[in-house]
């Protein structure tokens, strides 16, 4: 029983604390309303740094979504018509602080921030003065502004221009006539894109033309202009052009056919040489083809050889792309027609691929005609039987024919690879008695002055005799022979080869 007594007396504690308290909360919220009312002044409560209670104008001026608006979002609001709006709210319990209009009182941890005004009607002076702010910073920030903003009426009269747009109307006799005059380059219709406007050099006392970019809004009450300098802009596009036009010309005065694509794989550039080489219509190519449609098309005019499965050749070529992308590609390609063409696939930073088709027939040709005949002078050197040695001025072993190998026992390729006239003397020294020819030799192949042709004789340590004869030749080479005597009877045949014996 006593215990039942208890609880309904500590229920009827908590019942009253909570009245109490709903009691005093009301009372405060009235009397603020009342001091809203009654008062030209506007009431903020925080609690520590969380605004809990304000007038509605303030809780509308706040940012949008924000559940607990603090200090901070609250000051950032006021900052304009209060600078002096304190950083924190650092006052000690029981204190207020005056701040011009404002005044801080805390209560524990409730501050009352309370702007005076002058007026009957706080929250009118609040707005008034937060537009005025606002339109005070616009106009500001817009008279600065380093473009040209001006506005005319719906008639076309001039009505307002800032600081950039009045430097330069001051070169036209006045903001109205330079108004006047860029109207005469704006069409009422072209509202929507930007229009670039020359000024003459003369005008502003330039050395050249500028430019401005114009972009047009319309209100109800007129037109804005907004422009921009874009001398800038001109002069590289004008430089872009120049560079393109410089290598259009490059490109149609070479030979070699040129097909540049961009990052998209179109064809972007190709020059006349392509149209000549490939026969391929020139309106196809200004149709900036795919990479793989232009070398289909290639293909189809027997410009590339004929594959034998299509399907291997359609992905060749996607790893010709990628060859070509990574700067490893590179064909010789060999017609029907027995042209002979090299093709080469360049990279370039931004994605594109520039592909070069050289025709080298000629100098494949060419190349052939100068085998053909070192072939021919090989064969005919080989079927001589002196030993023939041919060195160059740096006293190299340039040529030498089948009898010298086989005499001197060598490879003929190992030898003119490797072989030098040190090397070479040091070797037949070894076959023949002692001689003075050798050094004098090695002096005369790599001499620069000028030479005659002189022989000498040589006995063999097998005992034949052998004529070396040296005859200077073209380009400053060395041309040397070992002869042998005719053979007398009951000598070795002339064909048996030099014993090389160690000196």
């Amino acid at each position: 029983m006593d215990s039942i007594l208890l609880a309904g007396t500590l229920l009827s504690l908590v019942c009253i604390t909570l009245a109490a308290r709903v009691f005093w909360r009301a009372s405060r919220s009235l009397g603020l309303q009342k001091e809203r009312k009654n008062t030209p002044k506007v009431t903020l409560l925080f609690h520590k740094k969380t605004l809990i209670d304000a007038d509605d104008r303030v809780w509308a001026l706040l940012p949008q979504g924000v559940e607990a608006p603090n200090w901070d979002h609250v000051r950032e609001v006021f900052r304009p018509i209060f600078p002096n709006w304190p950083t924190t709210p650092d006052i000690e319990p029981g204190t207020s602080k005056k701040h011009d209009r404002l005044t801080l009182k805390r209560t524990g941890d409730v501050i009352r921030v309370t702007i005076f005004t002058s007026e009957e009607s706080a929250t009118d002076w609040l707005s008034v003065h937060m537009e005025q702010a606002l339109a005070e910073r616009t106009h500001a920030a817009i008279a600065v502004a380093p473009y040209l903003v001006w506005s005319v009426s719906a008639e076309g009269e001039f009505l307002w221009g800032n600081d950039a747009f009045l430097t330069y109307a001051d070169a036209y006799g006045g903001a109205r006539s330079f108004s006047e005059h860029l109207d005469h380059h704006l069409s009422a219709h072209e509202t929507e894109r930007p229009k670039r406007i020359e000024l003459a050099a003369q005008r502003l006392n330039s050395r050249q033309d500028r430019w401005i970019e114009v972009t047009t809004r319309k209100t109800e009450t007129g037109r804005f202009y907004f422009a921009a300098g874009i001398d800038a802009m001109i002069r590289a596009e004008a430089a872009q052009r120049n560079f393109v036009q410089t290598l259009s010309k490059t490109f149609a005065n070479l030979t070699t056919g040129l097909a540049i694509f961009d990052r998209d794989r179109r064809l972007a550039l190709f020059n006349p040489a392509l149209i000549d080489l490939s026969d391929v219509p020139i309106e196809f190519l200004s149709a900036r083809p795919a990479m793989f449609e232009f070398f289909d098309k290639l293909r189809d005019s027997r410009f590339m050889p004929e594959p034998k499965n299509y399907d291997d050749w359609r992905e060749g070529m996607a790893k010709l792309v990628a060859a070509a992308s990574d700067d490893r590609f590179r064909e010789t390609w060999t017609l029907s027609t027995g042209q002979i063409f090299d093709i080469t696939g360049q990279p370039y930073p931004d994605g594109a691929i520039a592909f070069l088709f050289n025709d080298i027939t000629a100098e494949v040709s060419l190349t052939r005609g100068f085998r053909t005949e070192l072939d021919t002078m090989q064969s005919v050197i080989d079927t001589l039987n002196d030993a023939i040695a041919v060195f160059n001025q740096q006293g190299s072993l340039t040529l030498c024919n089948a009898t010298y190998a086989e005499q001197w026992n060598v490879e003929p390729d190992a030898c003119v690879a490797e072989t030098s006239i040190v090397d070479a003397t040091q070797s037949w020294k070894t076959a023949f008695h002692p001689s003075p020819l050798w050094p004098e030799l090695r002096d005369y192949v790599t001499r620069t002055t000028e030479r005659v042709s002189w022989d000498t004789e040589l006995r063999s340590k097998d005992g034949r005799e052998v004529i070396c004869r040296i005859d200077p030749i073209s380009h400053g080479a060395t041309l040397i022979r070992f002869c042998h005597r005719p053979h007398q009877p009951g000598s070795q045949t002339e064909n048996d080869r030099l014993q090389i014996v160690s000196a």
